[in-house]
């Protein structure tokens, strides 16, 4: 039995330097976004080292990366060589988390205090969502840079006025994780969690 989420025939990302130049897989990346597989060499990726293959040739060029095909989405596996023992770790484990619980904030003041404390934001930090957006999605204003994880509380609780608020802000945090990874996680999401998604077919 096939043991990936994808199936045989789904398009994946690797790299020159593991097909052609034979270099070990080292690194192994199960997507959270869209369950897709990255696998990677110490050498890393570049757009010109990129390439786009089925998952099926990934296992026939390296079989052991069977041992991780049960990797949830938003998971990363590491080893030092091939055939040596795997160490599984959250995605971005270690970026800033921005923790808000939304039924607590009374005003918009209160969400920027709470912002600002945790991604060590300049005095000069505009209290807007221009700003926010500048500091979350292009970066170079706070201390603590993207790629943040951000953890929403009571989404579904936040106060009337502030709602029209909260759905800008929720989308800023959407291209915050596309432009620079991250990810979002509410107190809700295993209760609402999206079935996991078919990726691309690669061309035969």
């Amino acid at each position: 039995m096939w043991p990936f989420d994808q199936p045989p025939n789904c398009a994946t990302f690797t790299t020159r330097h593991v097909l052609r130049d034979r270099k070990p897989i080292t690194r192994v990346v199960h997507d959270e976004s869209d369950h897709g597989w990255q696998f990677l060499s110490d050498d890393g990726a570049d757009m010109n080292s990129a390439l786009l293959v089925c998952l099926s040739e990934v296992v026939k060029h390296d079989n052991t990366v069977l041992e991780i095909a049960n990797l949830p989405p938003g998971w990363v596996a590491t080893r030092t060589s091939v055939g040596g023992k795997w160490t599984r770790i959250r995605q971005y484990e270690d970026a800033t988390r921005v923790f808000i619980n939304w039924s607590k904030l009374k005003r918009v003041d209160d969400f920027f205090d709470a912002v600002f404390a945790q991604c060590g934001s300049p005095t000069c930090h505009g209290r807007n969502l221009d700003a926010l957006a500048d500091g979350w999605i292009a970066g170079g204003i706070n201390l603590l840079d993207p790629p943040y994880v951000f953890v929403f509380e009571s989404l579904g609780h936040t106060p009337v006025d502030l709602i029209p608020f909260r759905d800008v802000v929720m989308e800023i945090v959407r291209q915050s994780i596309d432009e620079n990874g991250g990810r979002l996680e509410t107190s809700d999401e295993q209760s609402n969690a999206p079935k996991s998604p078919v990726g691309r077919e690669c061309e035969s």
